[in-house]
């Protein structure tokens, strides 16, 4: 059937003459001939380079295979067919007449021998945007119209066709022929008595690869499919029922609890292979889920660059700092351990980001080329390595900037809040800070860590404030509601012990100074100066036991009286 007017007033317009007339009497053959040129041309468009020029008899030729007639050498001669079409524009109208062509030939998506995606499903398989599918189609990347199942008819892509545009082998990804087709219902039989469908499809797939023809598992699993629904009779897998969602999660708790595979497939009286599978995909469906950005650089794709990044980060020694470490006091053990922890060169830093980043592009290019639901345990330990390695990575920058959470945290630290806790908080923005920074920009990471540490704690900080609050105030009204008996001789102790204890936490919250000077101006000062507990220091007696002036000495005391107010 030919184009309708409407149709063809849709369709963009062709750069060549030629290939506008060729769309339009292939409109006029049969539909299995036009399914023939159909593929004929997408080969030769897999062929095409946007910067050669083609002889118009060639490319008619190609698709059709119709050679002039000898009554035509005259008009031949005179150039009328001798014109060379620009490759980049028989880029563009190939693409066009497959489009045009198949949309007159009412194909349907469910009907086809391989599989067919839309722009969203090929996106989401190749791990690409939609925007990337549409510049294939500009560049080489054949598409036709087909009829999906949900009633409409859009663009689609078979499996093959998009395959060869991937990798770059057009001879190598046709479309099966009967022939290739039947060898692999035949393997497949033979491979079905020993494996499960899916292991079946991996190793045809690395067959075909060998063979120098490579399919990919889901186009190996599709035609397998395909041939059991149109041979119920002659099926190459017997149906055999899935293992049910209760079961899934039992094996998958007893992996984590380490019980083995041949132990759990006795108690279900299932394959090996088969509860193997079920933890495979668990593990492929995390891993599809796991965020990878990284920050590109040209370095990475250097054939030596993985050798290249590791000699950078031998080079670069850790920084011995010139003065001894500063530890601020009243910090716990943990946290007074962090700042002995050498701190990173400039140079050293720059060189585990690029490793730290490398590792992550190496896992986001693993990845293009993982299916979730055909990948094989190869397949993971992979991917998993090289998620281990950036993970490893980094930890030695977290670990080398944990002294910038604390010291950025003591500043926030509020009377009600406990360091520990504003300490934890910030370890998390760290980590997500270590996964943004570019260190191409030219910038010190500590610089970019504290930005984010302090917009972290200036959100996080005031809830924290709200939930202490909300949990002390239901505590201050029980305590009103108890009354002691003043008979009770035991009322008196509990009380001492209770004041003594909010005594002390008080105090805690001062540093050694400040602590000192109140307690000795309140009297309890021991033996110290000829003093006793009960008589009060005076100023003067403080400002020579601290080397100081009575000024200051009143300063002290004044500012440790307005943190217990507080």
């Amino acid at each position: 059937m030919a184009l309708s007017r409407r149709q063809s007033r849709n369709m963009p317009r062709f750069k060549l003459p030629q290939l506008a007339e060729l769309a339009g009497a292939m409109g006029f053959t049969p539909v299995a001939r036009r399914l023939e040129q159909l593929a004929a041309a997408e080969q030769l468009l897999a062929e095409i380079d946007a910067d050669k020029a083609y002889p118009a008899d060639f490319v008619i030729y190609r698709i059709t295979g119709y050679h002039p007639r000898k009554s035509d050498e005259k008009h031949t001669k005179a150039g009328s067919n001798q014109t060379l079409l620009t490759g980049i524009a028989l880029q563009h109208d190939l693409g066009l007449l497959i489009e045009t062509v198949s949309d007159t030939a009412g194909l349907i998506a469910a009907d086809q021998c391989e599989p067919v995606l839309d722009i969203n499903a090929a996106a989401a398989r190749f791990d690409v945007s939609t925007k990337s599918i549409q510049r294939w189609r500009r560049k080489g990347l054949a598409a036709r119209m087909f009829l999906f199942p949900d009633g409409k008819k859009r663009v689609g892509f078979l499996l093959s066709s998009i395959e060869r545009y991937v990798h770059g082998n057009g001879a190598a990804t046709q479309p099966m022929t009967p022939r290739e087709m039947d060898a692999v219902v035949r393997n497949a039989r033979r491979l079905s008595k020993t494996c499960i469908e899916e292991e079946v499809c991996r190793r045809i797939a690395r067959q075909s690869m060998k063979a120098g023809r490579p399919r990919s598992p889901m186009a190996v699993l599709h035609v397998l499919r395909w041939y059991d629904e149109a041979h119920p009779d002659d099926r190459v897998f017997v149906c055999r029922k899935p293992i049910s969602k209760r079961n899934r999660r039992r094996v998958l708790r007893g992996a984590k609890r380490g019980v083995s595979v041949a132990t759990m497939a006795r108690k279900l009286r299932r394959p090996r292979a088969m509860v193997a599978r079920v933890i495979v995909d668990a593990e492929a469906r995390r891993l599809a889920k796991r965020k990878a950005k990284f920050i590109d650089d040209e370095l990475f794709r250097g054939d030596d660059a993985e050798a290249t990044i590791e000699a950078l980060v031998k080079a670069e020694t850790l920084a011995a700092e010139a003065e001894p470490v500063r530890v601020p006091r009243d910090l716990p053990p943990y946290l007074a351990d962090l700042y002995r922890t050498p701190l990173l060169t400039p140079a050293r830093e720059r060189a585990l980001f690029l490793q730290y980043n490398f590792y992550r592009y190496r896992f986001t290019q693993l990845r293009k080329r993982f299916d979730p639901m055909l990948a094989s345990r190869r397949d993971l330990e992979k991917l998993k390595a090289e998620a281990k390695r950036a993970t490893a990575v980094k930890n030695q920058i977290v670990k080398a900037n944990l002294r910038l959470v604390v010291s950025v945290a003591r500043k926030h630290l509020r009377p009600t809040l406990d360091l520990m806790e504003l300490v934890s908080d910030g370890n998390v923005v760290l980590m997500r800070a270590v996964e943004g920074f570019d260190v191409s920009k030219g910038n010190k990471f500590s610089t970019y860590a504290t930005l984010a540490l302090m917009k972290g704690f200036a959100r996080s900080v005031p809830a924290m404030q709200s939930k202490a609050a909300a949990l002390q105030a239901p505590t201050r009204r029980d305590t009103n509601e108890f009354t002691l008996d003043p008979a009770d001789t035991r009322a008196a102790g509990f009380l001492d012990v209770q004041r003594a204890d909010e005594v002390r936490e008080l105090l805690g919250r001062l540093d050694a100074t400040e602590r000192d000077v109140l307690m000795a101006r309140a009297g309890v000062c021991g033996d110290c100066d000829g003093l006793r507990d009960d008589d009060a220091a005076t100023l003067d007696q403080l400002a020579q036991r601290l080397g100081v002036s009575k000024h200051r000495v009143r300063e002290i005391e004044r500012s440790a009286l307005v943190k217990l107010r507080a």
